[in-house]
């Protein structure tokens, strides 16, 4: 080998450079990891969606899911999982792959600097993973949101979707909320990827030298990951509000009330003030904490099973 092959290969790698391999395995570690996450926490999740669902009908957490048990049984706490499942594990193997082919792609760009991330091209890559995540998944997150707040609306997801094409249009099922669904999925998944990045890459360079920084472990995506979550979810609470109000109008004896995003979050301000956009920020708060500490956990150590870096 030449002195130049061997100066190459002993080349310190950096924290944050692009690993171009990330693909599939990314999605798989997405995908594996959601599910898990979301199976562990089902019972905040049905709790969550359903004071989203009936604002005013609960007084507090406590009364909700005491509600849910009393009439569904255990089993109600986990109403929807299974459909859950099948839209957060497609989603998200989307989504994190979105975010690593995003992420190298841009930067590639004038947003990148030498093919590694920066501030801007790691918050571009994180906001379009989340619009394409939430746009190829749509009809399933629609007919899980039904089934969750109105049981035996559906009898399953096939059912779901062909009720909802038959009854409301095919547009209904592919479009109906979809604006504001993507409206939260910019600030939430741009803001959630983009501070568990941005956390990790601080984490390993803080008073380290170029080339000496500290190892990313996947423990540390448990409280990373909690924060990350918990952040996105506040910042773009007030569109995931009026998202699965429009999904659910018509349903259950709900009254059709909302002819967009905008007519939604205006009356809400009108008639629940400027805090009914945040009517259950709490339930999401406390279902998303353990949500995020445990799906990016095991999305790392997924990771690092396989032999891929968890560096942000």
């Amino acid at each position: 080998d030449s002195p130049h092959t061997v100066a190459m290969a002993s080349k310190p790698k950096t924290a944050g450079t692009i690993k171009k391999k990330a693909g599939w395995e990314s999605a798989f570690a997405g995908g594996l990891g959601a599910a898990f996450s979301r199976t562990c926490i089902a019972p905040l999740e049905r709790l969550r969606m359903q004071m989203i669902a009936d604002p005013g009908k609960y007084s507090g957490m406590t009364e909700c899911i005491t509600d849910i048990y009393k009439t569904e049984g255990v089993a109600g706490l986990w109403r929807g999982n299974s459909i859950n499942v099948y839209r957060i594990a497609p989603q998200s193997a989307i989504g994190f792959f979105c975010k690593d082919f995003y992420k190298v792609k841009l930067g590639e760009t004038p947003l990148g600097k030498n093919g590694k991330p920066t501030v801007i091209s790691l918050a571009a890559s994180s906001a379009l993973s989340g619009i394409t995540m939430m746009t190829l998944t749509y009809p399933l997150d629609l007919v899980r949101t039904r089934m969750t707040t109105t049981p035996g609306v559906y009898k399953g997801l096939i059912d779901g979707c062909r009720r909802i094409a038959a009854d409301e249009g095919l547009h209904a099922l592919f479009c109906k909320g979809l604006t504001a669904a993507n409206m939260f999925a910019v600030p939430y998944y741009g803001t959630s990827f983009f501070v568990l990045d941005m956390m990790k890459r601080s984490y390993a360079s803080y008073g380290r030298e170029k080339g000496n920084e500290r190892k990313v472990t996947s423990l540390l995506s448990l409280p990373m990951g909690a924060a990350a979550n918990m952040i996105g979810c506040a910042v773009a609470f007030p569109f995931q509000t009026a998202w699965k109000r429009i999904q659910v109008q018509g349903i259950g004896g709900r009254p059709i009330r909302y002819t967009g995003p905008i007519m939604c979050l205006t009356t809400i301000i009108k008639e629940e003030g400027f805090f009914g956009l945040f009517n259950g920020l709490k339930a999401n708060l406390v279902k998303l904490a353990p949500t995020g500490a445990i799906q990016f956990w095991a999305v790392d150590q997924i990771k690092v099973w396989m032999g891929l870096s968890i560096k942000g």
